[in-house]
């Protein structure tokens, strides 16, 4: 059964030179291809429930990338101390762990060569990125995010050096991964993820409580309605750094109106946000969420670790948040009772949006500061990192998440439930949203769209009003 596993995996990334997944939103994918890769997905997970009893080992594989024979002739080389800057805050798990231990190995195989790291949360971090811009001392490397509010600035004030793409040609990256870090045929950046976002549920408090798990849009309100009756927190999220809601928002307007092209409509300015049906019934649902208490208790209080910390300890039955938390089933932190039950399902559907209608986008990755006094060595970092047996493999094997890379070759048969669960709800993508709406402009403009979201999802605004505010941040787009 392993074997029959890993062969259907590496026809699907086979099956992907061919196409680029997030055209699907512009029309790019073939519709007959995503229904055939459906059906073949649905056939091996049938089977691979009932042939398959095999368990993921955690973050343990995380532990170094492959060993070399460091240089001989270490001293004579010049010593360089390149600083590394990332939103990993975790470096004991996950993402943070594998990052840090890639640094790690690096080092031991090029002794001449310290990496400096500064790790904090991700708002915090943004919000130190624009320090060091501001007085252009970005750190060598630095965590990026293809994504034209994060980018764009730091590429049109020439902060950023270029990349030359046929470095990393055999880094295996996916078709269109890239485009994000790239502007005027230019590279200046590479990927790290392929993000998409799902509701995360613990098993066993649905089954301890008799709650069913929700398929539809009104069963989530239902289900909430239920587990708040019973003093148990139905949904989290972090929700105080804002930038999870307009992505939830993305899926309610789709299950709305059926389409995520809406959005995009109106940001190319053809039509409002004010006014449209579908936009006040996207709203409105929000509110009725709101309106039976479905957030968690301090839900605009919470931070990313805060929220995460909520579902892993068992403090909230479902967790609104991307696959890059396939180690929720991993890590240590966390009770096995929670690892051993943590499920992963697309948003709930409507009889316009279908689960295979997924928020799904190319996130982080890492850029080079165009000041750096070590180019060559920060390239040379960079394509270690991005061997597909350094991150891409360990990212995945470790269940921490899905690479920008090709990684058929490191399938093992023994991925975790919740890795194929979430390989489930990606393969049978047939609409994607890209690029989450709110990160589609200047920086303003993303906090404006933002905290309309928190005032909505804070019931201290009208859905009319909040359409409103969504318009008005529209209008400071170029």
């Amino acid at each position: 059964m392993k074997h029959i596993f890993v062969e259907f995996f590496r026809a699907i990334m086979r099956a992907e030179q061919d196409s680029d997944l997030f055209n699907i939103r512009k029309g790019g994918v073939s519709m007959k291809k995503w229904l055939t890769i459906c059906a073949a997905i649905i056939l091996v997970f049938t089977m691979a429930a009932c042939g398959n009893k095999t368990t993921n080992n955690g973050t343990e594989g995380a532990t170094k990338a492959p060993e070399s024979t460091p240089s001989e002739n270490n001293e004579t080389l010049e010593q360089i101390t390149l600083k590394f800057f990332s939103a990993l805050a975790d470096r004991s798990n996950g993402m943070g762990k594998i990052e840090q231990a890639i640094i790690d190995s690096y080092m031991q195989e090029n002794p001449n060569v310290k990496i400096e790291v500064e790790a904090l949360q991700d708002e915090p971090y943004k919000a130190k990125a624009k320090v060091y811009a501001s007085t252009e001392s970005l750190p060598d490397i630095m965590q990026s995010w293809g994504q034209p509010s994060f980018i764009k600035p730091l590429i049109d004030s020439g902060l950023l050096l270029e990349l030359n793409s046929a470095d990393f040609e055999s880094s295996g990256f996916i078709a269109g991964s890239t485009d994000g870090f790239s502007q005027d045929g230019k590279l200046y950046g590479l990927p790290r993820n392929t993000d998409f976002l799902v509701l995360y549920y613990n098993k066993k408090m649905f089954d301890d409580n008799g709650i069913s798990v929700p398929t539809t849009v009104s069963d989530l309100v239902e289900v909430s309605k239920q587990f708040r009756a019973k003093g148990i927190n139905p949904i989290t999220t972090n929700a105080m750094e804002g930038w999870s809601l307009p992505i939830w928002f993305e899926y309610a307007q789709q299950r709305t109106s059926g389409d995520f092209n809406k959005v995009d409509a109106v940001l190319n300015g053809e039509g409002t946000f004010s006014g449209d049906a579908d936009f006040l019934a996207a709203a409105q649902s929000i509110l009725d969420l709101a309106d039976v208490k479905a957030f968690a208790d301090g839900f605009l209080t919470a931070d990313y670790g805060t929220s995460r910390n909520l579902f892993g300890q068992g403090q909230a039955a479902m967790y609104i948040m991307g696959n890059w938390e396939a180690g929720l089933a991993t890590d240590e932190n966390f009770p096995a009772e929670f690892r051993d039950n943590v499920g992963a399902i697309s948003y709930p559907t409507s009889d316009k949006g279908k689960a295979s209608d997924l928020a799904a986008w190319f996130g982080g990755g890492y850029s080079i500061s165009k000041s750096t006094k070590h180019p060559e060595e920060a390239v040379k970092f960079m394509q270690y990192f991005f061997k597909p047996e350094n991150w891409a493999k360990q990212l995945w094997q470790t269940g921490s998440g899905t690479p920008a890379q090709k990684f058929d070759e490191f399938l093992t048969g023994e991925e975790s439930a919740l890795q194929k669960g979430l390989v489930d709800v990606f393969g049978s993508t047939t609409s994607a949203s890209n690029t989450p709406f709110h990160d589609l402009g200047t920086d303003e403009y993303k906090t404006k769209v933002m905290d309309a979201h928190q005032k909505l999802f804070g019931k201290s605004i009208s859905p009319e009003d909040f359409l409103k505010e969504l318009d008005a941040a529209v209008a400071l787009l170029p």
